[in-house]
């Protein structure tokens, strides 16, 4: 709303939203999800990763796999995306 009470109103635009599921953590997954969306959308202009993984324990109380997968999502998935 703005100051004066009028209703600020948005230009029209013609938007698209695609949603994909896909485990980050997994390299081979992101390439093959990555390859689907560019033959059914085209090019991205957005891309949201909202992946992470927390344990809740210090990291030298984890054990190696939960380690590895933490660092897979929360770390090597930012570079594969």
């Amino acid at each position: 709303v703005a100051a004066d009470g009028e209703k600020d109103v948005l230009p029209p635009c013609n938007l698209q939203v695609y949603t994909y599921t896909c485990d980050v953590g997994k390299r081979e997954n992101v390439y093959s999800t990555a390859e689907r969306v560019r033959k059914e959308v085209g090019e991205v202009s957005v891309l949201v990763n909202n992946a992470g993984v927390v344990s809740g324990h210090h990291l030298l109380e984890c054990p190696d796999e939960l380690i590895e997968r933490t660092m897979m999502v929360n770390c090597h998935a930012h570079f594969w995306v």
